[in-house]
């Protein structure tokens, strides 16, 4: 019997951009305008660094 073809692997890059929250915001507006791109996660605090928080998104390298 015929196997069938495998699907397509999914290419996803994950990313973590970390900074002052302005700068997050404008770098992740920059990657989804160039790339397929998850909505950015909510800004967290960084636990020892005041005042810059860290975004996760998920980016199609395709």
């Amino acid at each position: 019997m015929a196997q069938r073809p495998k699907p397509p692997r999914l290419r996803i890059v994950k990313v973590r951009l970390s900074g002052h929250p302005d700068d997050v915001a404008a770098v992740a507006d920059r990657i989804a305008q160039e790339f397929t791109a998850s909505t950015p996660s909510p800004a967290y605090p960084n636990r020892h660094d005041p005042g810059i928080v860290r975004v996760y998104l998920e980016v199609d390298p395709r």
